[in-house]
C-alpha cells in the first residue's frame, strides 16, 4: 500500500476514535460491562457473587426437666408386741362337781381340761397367775415367779408349762362360792408399783378372767358395789366374766356382767371347748 492510502485510514481511525464518548477507561455495551482486560461480560450483582454464609448448626435442645422427685414414703413403723400379764381366777366350789349333759366328767374336770390347752397355747412371753376360790381364796404356786407373783410361760416345751398343768390337775373343790371377795383381790394383783410403767406403756395389757357357775354365797361383806369400786382403782385391767354352764338369764350372772370392761367379755360356755374358746379369746390384746 502506498503513503497517501496508509494517510488516509489512519485520519479516518482517529476521527471514529475521537467520536466514542469518555467512560473513565471502561467501556459499556448495552447491559454488560466490558473489563479493561477483555471481553468478559459480568451480568450478576456483586453481592451474589460472595460465598454463602456457613449454615448454622440448629441449637442444642434444652436439657430435660428433671423429673418430680415424689417426697420419700415414711416407711411404717410397726406397732411393738404386747404381751398378756393374765391372772385366771376359777371356782372350785362344790358346784363344780356337777356333770355336763351329754360330757364326760364335771364341770371342775372340763374347766382344767380346757385350762391346759389355753396354757399350752399361751406365746413364750405371757405372764400368767392361776388362782382357785371356794369359800377361801388360794394360789397355784410355782417356781420362778416374778416379785409380782406371775409366772412366764415360756417355750412350748418349757418345765413351766408342765408344771402349770400338774398344778391344775391337782385342784379339787371344796366349800361355797366366796366371788366378791376372790374378785376384789384378784383385781389388786395389778396394783404391783413395779408393773405400772409396763401397764401404761402397752408393753403388756393386764387381764382378769373370772370362771364360775354361781353366785356369790355372801359369807363376806363384800357386794357388787364392792367389786366395781375396786375395778375403778384400776382401770388398765380388761376383766373378763365366763359363765360355766349357766343360764344368760340367771340375774346374779347378769349382775356380774356389770363388772366386765366390755358388753363382749360376759359370755357364757356349757363345756370344754367353748369354755377354751372363749378363754383364748380373752387374754389376747384389746382391740384399738
Amino acid at each position: 500500500m502506498d503513503g497517501k492510502r496508509i494517510a488516509v485510514l489512519l485520519g479516518v481511525l482517529l476521527g471514529a476514535a475521537a467520536a466514542l464518548p469518555d467512560s473513565g477507561g471502561s467501556q459499556v455495551l448495552e447491559e454488560g460491562v466490558i473489563s479493561q482486560e477483555g471481553t468478559q461480560f459480568i451480568t450478576e450483582d456483586p453481592e451474589e457473587l460472595q460465598p454463602p454464609p456457613p449454615p448454622q448448626e440448629a441449637p442444642p435442645p434444652p436439657p430435660p426437666e428433671p423429673a418430680a422427685v415424689e417426697p420419700p414414703t415414711a416407711q411404717a413403723t410397726a406397732a411393738p408386741p404386747r404381751y398378756p400379764a393374765v391372772v385366771i381366777l376359777l371356782d372350785t366350789s362344790d358346784s363344780m362337781l356337777n356333770r355336763v349333759p351329754g360330757r364326760p366328767g364335771t364341770l371342775l374336770d372340763q374347766a382344767k381340761a380346757a385350762l391346759k390347752q389355753v396354757i399350752a397355747g399361751m406365746s413364750e412371753q405371757t405372764r400368767v397367775q392361776i388362782w382357785v376360790f371356794n369359800t377361801v381364796l388360794n394360789k397355784l404356786k410355782m417356781p420362778r415367779e416374778t416379785r409380782s407373783g406371775f409366772v412366764q410361760v415360756g417355750a412350748n416345751d418349757s418345765s413351766i408349762r408342765q408344771q402349770l398343768s400338774a398344778a391344775i390337775e391337782k385342784v379339787k373343790t371344796a366349800g361355797g362360792t366366796n366371788l366378791y371377795r376372790a374378785v376384789e383381790k384378784s383385781m389388786a394383783i395389778f396394783g404391783a408399783r413395779r408393773d405400772q410403767r409396763a401397764y401404761r406403756s402397752g408393753q403388756r395389757f393386764p387381764v382378769l378372767v373370772v370362771i364360775s357357775d354361781g353366785e356369790d354365797s355372801g359369807y363376806t361383806p363384800q357386794t357388787l358395789e364392792t367389786v366395781q369400786a375396786a375395778k375403778e382403782r384400776f382401770p388398765l385391767v380388761t376383766v373378763n366374766i365366763i359363765g360355766f354352764n349357766v343360764s344368760e338369764e340367771a340375774r346374779w350372772f347378769q349382775q356380774l356382767c356389770r363388772i366386765a370392761t366390755r358388753p363382749s367379755g360376759c359370755s357364757t360356755a356349757g363345756d370344754q371347748e367353748q369354755l377354751q374358746a372363749i378363754l383364748e379369746s380373752f387374754y389376747r390384746p384389746p382391740s384399738s
